[in-house]
């Protein structure tokens, strides 16, 4: 008998509740739109994060002509999740993980 292995990939998680996005010195970078979950393990490995106009020239990220900008956070960056998204970094820290992110 022949065994199968499923290919494990991404899946994108949407419709969630919109909640702002903060860095631990105060800065409002975003909206969260969604997450991504791996599915080899179900847990979620970045979320999908719209940024606000302001702050996309500070995190060196590229801005399509008729949306917002969206880009990729890794979890690892998360303090914890409430009413907002509180992230574990400040916005300088935040500017080297977010630019090796990928938009997706």
């Amino acid at each position: 008998m022949q065994e199968t292995t499923a290919m494990s990939r991404p899946l994108e998680m949407g419709d969630l509740e919109d909640r702002d996005i903060i860095t631990t010195d105060g800065r409002i970078i975003g909206q969260l739109k969604g997450a991504w979950i791996d599915t080899s393990n179900w847990s979620v490995a970045s979320l999908v994060v719209d940024l606000n106009k302001d702050v996309v020239e500070e995190l060196n990220v590229k801005k399509p002509i008729l949306k917002a900008a969206r880009v990729n956070l890794p979890t690892t960056y998360v303090a914890k999740v409430a009413d907002i998204v509180q992230l574990n970094v400040d916005m300088t820290t935040l500017s080297g993980a977010i630019s090796t992110s990928v938009n997706p």
